[in-house]
């Protein structure tokens, strides 16, 4: 399996890039009940330069953390099918980053979800969970808002709708 790690608890006020080596996918969840799920995805390089980013809705009505789960799972596979085995992942649910640092088992839907993520890591050369707040995950928050009208996804590479490239440029802002 992939080595696993966690996050830095010294770490800088607003988004940070991911390592040398790594790219960080930042993921976010919505659930409305007549509308279903949304998720966002971006993937940023060392530098915070936009790599990709999706939008997906499912007609899928899950309680929140199983949401969060369901986008930490299509955010590692999407960055495994683009090649990226060196990842962060993060995310602003703590329910989620806590269960994958402490690889829980179980039964319930949450839990399977879990597992599925922990089982896929085997496919990657080393993946750190990272726990953000909602301010410090604007860019997949903005993205979760921009979804299909019906169910299915949306992507983009290199660069993201103007919503979500003003997130961008806010946070590499604040890295100077």
């Amino acid at each position: 399996m992939g080595k696993e790690t966690g996050s830095g608890s010294g770490r800088p006020r607003g988004w940070a890039p991911a390592p040398r080596g790594f790219v960080k996918v930042n993921v976010d969840a919505r659930v409305k009940e007549d509308e279903g799920v949304s998720l966002g995805l971006n993937c940023r390089g060392e530098m915070g330069e936009v790599l990709w980013g999706v939008s997906i809705a499912q007609d899928h009505v899950w309680e929140p953390h199983v949401a969060e789960a369901v986008a930490v799972l299509e955010g590692l596979k999407e960055a495994l099918r683009k090649g990226f085995m060196s990842v962060v992942i993060e995310s602003d649910c703590l329910q989620v980053v806590e269960a994958l640092k402490k690889k829980l088992t179980g039964r319930s839907c949450f839990m399977l979800v879990i597992e599925e993520i922990l089982l896929l890591c085997v496919s990657v050369n080393s993946v750190i969970w990272s726990f953000s707040s909602r301010v410090n995950n604007i860019v997949a928050h903005t993205l979760v808002h921009i979804y299909p009208r019906t169910t299915g996804r949306m992507e983009w590479s290199d660069t993201l709708p103007p919503s979500a490239n003003e997130a961008v440029l806010f946070d590499l802002s604040l890295l100077k």
